[in-house]
């Protein structure tokens, strides 16, 4: 394919998409414009059939409400903008098994030639049927009913007015549908509600009606079925379901319970056993953390972050590092997501995720998958050793499960001494090298030169250093030795030795070469094996630096994030807001060596956004955070890996990263709400930006609940542990760990 091909398709999917509304419009064409060529082949132009626009996952202004309770999964599209030239479905519904990674076109309810169209209700009022447009629709967003996430849709059928709310419990394979019909009139009005179940030709090929039951089935690589907690449910055609409500008396207000359901030939919800699951799956959510600073868009971001950290992961811990776009899993994104969980009130998920990390995805060498494989030496990513290392230790510090450290202890000391080996270790410079980049731009073919790359100093010095906190608390001391003295050396290096520290005008730079010479510019050995057009195929010097990466140190303490040397390396981030385009946001790195279109990343923003907090520039946090809100994808509280297109192929299609809702619950609870637990004490160390009132919170550690309420802006620093005065030193009050099953109340006013 050449250089702009790609682009050329979505110009032909707009015909097919007009020809699905005007099946007409193809003869017409072909009799306008091919009168004289009546050959096969120009038949086959004019007629060629092709997927629905519904098949592309990235868009301008595409929203996703992403549910899940890690068995199911739900995703509603909403499609606000119609002005390109072959629009999405407006709104759609499709679900997926949590267990079963998925592209978006073979997921159970996208249908060949009509996508998601068929998912959506109609509501007939007297006799008039309705369905959902963007003239009629007045709102499209979460809600929290019972404190249960919910994607609520309102909308105008008629005279009538019309709720939908979509969530699913704490348990089970179902996805719960309710539709609420009012009449606001002062006369009765006859109303029916229809759904029907379109499934996917691809997995699904016995598909009918169930008169019996009254619900609309099908079977094929697995089983689902749709039916109403009704008693006057019509069957009609292969897929069609019809409630009649009767009546809808002048200002009341009727309901309709649908239930989608994975495996037909389990037994069907009843309403006394979905009203009991919805009493469960409330007190479930309840036990969660909770974070309120009274600003909208901030209490919007965490609530999201954490419904979405939830969805995305099923019940053994597996979970897609890109929905509809990998289909593989990377240990860095795991264990990012596992701290999120931990950060959120999952301390379940986030074990099961511990456990399958440590037992499927570390080797018997201690080398971490990415990418679901394993790479050579020089292309590993080592930063994943650390990370898991660091998981596994703030896993103990949140919970107090020394038995599951233990358990696993063979294996944490594999991934400890992994990165220790010859051929990483440079016992010169006293770093680790390999030619592999931490955003995977790897050797000769991408212009990455054997050295240091400051990332994976960063992870596996922090790494071990816990590694060997871990090991003193288990009486391990020859290994708890080992690794400290390594993280010791290779901090060294990484920050002071003076001819190979990864620090140049005295901010942190990206990566050295074995020769210790700071390598600027990533030159490919062959510009014509990259993605056609891309900029590190193309520019004259592709740039490595800055790169958002650089930030890790200053976000987890290891070096002071009030230091000139934090401060300059986070003002050398600026020439990424913006760098290639106008509608704000970071790039991951310096775009002139991007192999992909230029375009800003919400991971990146959201990663400068807790180095930002941290270091005290918050103009600089609450624009990045502001960013991220307002850019599509933020009121779904869904976010693309990239705010724009890849280069198709051999790029994957653009979509959702789950990694950013880590990040967001991360920056709520370690930064804001300052929450941080150690082995031996417990740390609160509010972090508020200017602007921020205050804070509200309930959070769980060790079994203990602990309630907080912080005051901004109050002119002294004061705090108290259940109504006494207590402490405060450094910004920070330590205590020991509440007694699980006790309630603490902590209240801190900041100056």
């Amino acid at each position: 394919m050449k250089r702009r091909e790609f682009l050329t398709i979505p110009a032909l999917g707009a015909v097919a998409s007009s020809a699905l509304r005007d099946p007409l419009s193809l003869l017409r064409g072909y009799d306008d414009q091919n009168a004289a060529d009546t050959s096969p082949r120009a038949a086959w132009e004019a007629h060629r059939q092709r997927l629905h626009p519904d098949f592309e996952t990235y868009a301008p202004g595409i929203e996703y409400f992403i549910l899940g309770n890690g068995e199911i999964q739900g995703v509603l599209q909403y499609m606000p903008d119609r002005s390109g030239p072959q629009p999405m479905t407006f709104l759609g519904l499709t679900l997926m098994d949590a267990e079963r990674f998925a592209r978006k076109w073979s997921t159970f309810l996208f249908h060949p030639e009509r996508g998601l169209d068929r998912s959506m209700a109609t509501v007939v009022v007297d006799e008039k049927g309705y369905t959902a447009t963007p003239e009629s629709v007045s709102r499209v967003g979460w809600t929290y009913p019972e404190g249960i996430p919910s994607v609520t849709l309102e909308w105008k059928a008629g005279v009538c007015s019309v709720r939908e709310e979509l969530a699913v419990p704490h348990k089970g394979r179902f996805l719960v549908r309710r539709v609420f019909v009012t009449n606001p009139t002062e006369r009765g009005v006859m109303a029916k509600v229809l759904l029907a179940l379109v499934p996917s030709f691809a997995i699904f090929d016995d598909i009918g009606i169930n008169r019996r039951e009254g619900s609309v089935e099908a079977s094929g690589f697995t089983g689902l079925k749709l039916y109403a907690l009704e008693s006057n449910v019509a069957t009609s055609g292969r897929y069609d379901l019809t409630v009649n409500t009767g009546e809808v008396p002048a200002g009341r207000t009727r309901e309709v319970v649908f239930v989608y359901q994975f495996d037909r030939r389990r037994p069907a919800l009843t309403r006394s056993v979905l009203g009991s699951l919805w009493k469960e799956t409330g007190g479930y959510w309840k036990k969660k953390h909770e974070v309120v600073t009274g600003d909208a868009m901030l209490d919007h971001l965490y609530a999201v972050s954490r419904t979405g950290i939830k969805a995305g992961i099923s019940t053994n811990g597996k979970r897609d590092s890109g929905i509809w776009m990998y289909n593989m899993e990377w240990v860095r994104d795991d264990m990012m997501v596992m701290l999120g969980l931990l950060h959120a009130g999952f301390a379940d998920e986030a074990r099961t995720m511990l456990v399958k990390t440590l037992e499927r995805s570390v080797g018997p060498d201690g080398c971490a998958i990415e990418s679901s494989r394993w790479s050579g030496p020089d292309l590993t990513e080592l930063d994943q050793n650390g990370e898991i290392l660091y998981g596994a230790w703030a896993y103990l510090c949140w919970t107090g499960d020394r038995a599951l450290i233990r358990k696993h202890w063979k294996k944490i000391s594999l991934t400890a001494d992994y990165p220790l080996q010859e051929v990483f270790w440079d016992k010169k410079s006293s770093m680790l090298r390999n030619k592999r980049e931490y955003w995977e731009r790897g050797g000769e073919n991408f212009g990455i030169e054997d050295g240091f790359e400051l990332t994976y100093q960063m992870w596996v010095v922090l790494g071990l250093e816990k590694a060997a906190a871990m090991a003193d608390l288990l009486g391990e001391g020859v290994a708890a030795r080992r690794w400290s003295a390594a993280a010791a050396k290779i901090r060294h290096g990484m920050l002071e030795d003076p001819a190979y520290r990864l620090i140049e005008n005295g901010m942190l730079i990206k990566r050295r070469k074995r020769d210790g010479v700071w390598q600027q510019h990533a030159l490919p050995a062959n510009r014509s094996a990259l993605p056609p057009g891309s900029p590190l195929a193309t520019n004259e010097k592709p740039a490595i630096d800055p790169d958002t990466s650089s930030a890790y140190p200053i976000m987890y303490g290891l070096i002071d994030p009030g230091s000139d040397l934090a401060r300059k390396t986070l003002e050398s981030m600026e020439i990424l807001w913006n760098q290639s385009w106008t509608h704000g946001g970071y790039s991951r790195y310096n775009t002139t060596s991007e192999p992909d279109p230029p375009a800003p990343w919400p991971l990146a923003t959201v990663f400068l956004a807790r180095a930002f907090t941290e270091a005290g520039m918050d103009e600089k946090a609450w624009r990045a955070l502001r960013w991220v809100y307002d850019i599509h994808g933020g009121k779904g509280g869904a976010w693309f890996e990239r705010m724009g297109p890849s280069i198709t192929p051999p790029a994957p299609p653009v979509c959702i990263v789950g990694w950013v809702w880590a990040e967001l619950n991360l920056l709520f609870v370690q930064h804001f709400a300052g929450v941080r637990p150690g082995i031996d004490r417990l740390q609160i160390r509010p972090r508020l930006l200017k602007g921020m009132k205050g804070l509200n919170g309930e959070v769980r550690v060790r079994g203990a609940e602990i309630s907080l309420a912080f005051r901004a802006g109050t002119g002294a620093q004061r705090a108290a542990i259940n109504g006494k005065p207590a402490e405060m030193r450094d910004g920070a009050l330590v205590l020991n760990f509440p007694k699980k099953g006790t309630r603490t109340k902590i209240e801190i006013d900041l100056e």
